[in-house]
């Protein structure tokens, strides 16, 4: 199929932060050496101009991560801010930028540089404000300032993407055609999939292009383009609806880069579809929508998105209050899909009759009010009867679901005054399978009665017996942290026509500081105050009598024998 190539631009705006600079400064300087190994013109070689693209590309993924911060924190101009992101990329061209830098990244493969160290500080900034909102809106203003002007800013950027092409040290980016004329039909979208698989006895799987446009033929569809993922290279078309969205999507064939954040009406051919997924190929972008109709086909509910934790969240002692708290009940059980491990189950329970479900907090934390309204899915109904509890579900309207369930939960009991521990708990998990391979790990941490702490992990992986029966190689890995410091070490054996060659490799880093430091028990949470200076609220009871177990967080842990 004939595809448009785009055209390559120049782009964008340093972000006013020393650290963010040095991590631009650092990405620029861990790509260039893939660059230096191929004859290329001058623009290339010269790491100055090669910068001023990386920065370019590096504030657009910044920008983004802020983007999806205040989204996520639900500020109320979240639309705007999308809006006036997308605006301010397509501006400066940014979209052709973006897929070329990437492209030299995958060519590093695992030596390339992490975005991390540029999007965590973003986040981190809106994520951890008291007033997201005025971030947020500093933000979008910054996209349309003056001050943003990408050419400006940095003006080699376009022409060292073009010389790039040039030297076939990355591809020119390339979209789909436009349709030509006027496009009639009926526009399905993402919701409505369930509905067109029933259609057509349940859909299909893995046809061609041509395939399935001969026999199914083209279908028009429409959604918001977002990566999948986070994976630069996959994108979907997706519905959303202020905190809600579709729970099914259209996989896209091609690169839209330019159009994250933005809705796209397509014409192609279905290469799979199924209830909750669809693949478009060869695909074409309508942009005369007067021929077009919304299907008549019945939309699936969106769905509630799970709000970040920090918006369910308050101060300790100012959510919900003892006399409230009728029990914090708990269930466990194994877990065999896939390995092997311990589920649990914590809720708690209201005097009300509610219970919440999502206990990722100490109960004293969680703000009641603001939970209700925007995750009541997480709520339940809740009884006693001669034989334990019964729970009842609800949607994501707070409505009744389905009947009352029996359940196993037992009532935990908060701790004592000021409890002090003595001794090791810990609790593992084994991933995967012996025959393909798999990951082996263990959380531990120690009490002492003085109230310190130490926190360990241990984690050992393996490539298991398949490999090593049908190539003689065997890959493994570990790593082991505690309050000295951490350490990893990989190797293994490969088998080769004249025997077995073995590689290791081992790395020492930290002091320990950041899993040591002093403990407090109260009701039911404990206090971690580590020596590196952060701290941890979680919740924890005992979990017998004479605590031989503790849950912890997120989970139980054992006392060592």
């Amino acid at each position: 199929m004939r595809r448009q190539v785009l055209n390559v631009p120049g782009v964008t705006r340093p972000w006013p932060q020393r650290r963010v600079m040095q991590g631009l400064a650092c990405l620029a300087l861990a790509v260039q050496p893939a660059l230096a190994a191929a004859p290329a013109p001058g623009l290339v070689n010269d790491p100055a101009a090669v910068g001023e693209l990386i920065s370019a590309v590096s504030l657009d993924v910044m920008s983004e991560a802020a983007l999806e911060a205040c989204t996520e924190m639900g500020v109320p101009t979240a639309d705007t801010m999308r809006n006036a992101w997308v605006a301010w990329r397509e501006r400066h061209q940014l979209a052709p930028l973006r897929v070329i830098v990437m492209e030299l990244m995958r060519r590093r493969g695992s030596d390339a540089p992490s975005w991390t160290r540029l999007t965590d500080p973003m986040r981190e900034r809106v994520l951890g404000d008291p007033r997201p909102e005025a971030v947020c809106a500093t933000l979008t203003a910054d996209w349309q300032a003056p001050a943003m002007d990408a050419a400006a800013l940095y003006p080699r950027a376009r022409a060292v993407a073009a010389a790039m092409v040039q030297a076939k040290m990355a591809s020119r980016p390339e979209l789909p055609d436009r349709a030509a004329g006027v496009v009639r039909g009926q526009v399905v979208l993402p919701s409505q999939l369930p509905a067109l698989a029933v259609q057509h006895k349940g859909g299909w799987r893995s046809l061609s292009d041509e395939v399935a446009r001969r026999e199914r033929g083209v279908f028009v569809v429409k959604g918001r383009v977002e990566r999948w993922s986070r994976d630069p290279d996959r994108f979907r078309l997706m519905q959303w609806q202020g905190e809600r969205r579709s729970a099914q999507h259209i996989t896209l064939g091609f690169n839209a880069e330019p159009w994250v954040g933005r809705e796209l009406v397509l014409r192609g051919a279905l290469t799979t579809l199924q209830d909750d997924a669809a693949t478009l190929g060869a695909a074409e972008v309508v942009s005369d929508l007067s021929g077009l109709t919304p299907s008549p086909l019945p939309a699936a509910p969106l769905v509630r998105e799970t709000v970040l934790l920090q918006r369910v969240m308050t101060r300790p002692g100012q959510g919900l209050k003892a006399a409230e708290l009728a029990a914090v009940v708990l269930h466990g059980q194994g877990n065999y899909n896939n390995g092997t491990s311990w589920d649990e189950d914590v809720r708690f329970l209201l005097r009300d009759g509610s219970c919440y479900r999502r206990t990722e907090m100490p109960p004293d934390q969680l703000d009641v009010a603001a939970s209700r309204r925007l995750e009541p899915q997480h709520w339940c109904r809740w009884r006693s009867t001669a034989k334990g509890y019964e729970f009842q579900d609800q949607d994501d309207d707070g409505r009744p679901s389905g009947g009352w369930q029996p359940a196993q939960h037992l009532a935990k009991r908060p701790w004592g005054a000021s409890p002090a521990l003595d001794g090791r708990y810990s609790r593992s998990r084994f991933d995967g399978s012996l025959f393909m391979g798999g990951r082996s790990s263990t959380q531990g941490i120690r009490f002492t009665r003085d109230g310190r702490f130490e926190r360990s992990y241990y984690a050992l992986s393996s490539s298991g017996s398949l490999a090593a029966t049908l190539n003689n190689t065997v890959i493994s890995g570990s790593s082991h942290g505690d309050g000295s410091g951490s350490s990893g070490v990989a190797g293994g054996t490969v088998g080769t026509g004249t025997g077995t060659v073995g590689v290791t490799s081992g790395s020492r880093k930290d002091d320990g500081a950041s899993r040591r430091g002093r403990y407090r028990f109260e009701g039911y949470a404990v206090t971690l105050v580590y020596d590196d200076g952060h701290q941890e609220r979680l919740l924890s009871f005992p979990m017998d009598e004479a605590s031989r177990g503790v849950y912890l967080g997120s989970g139980s842990l054992d006392l060592d024998k």
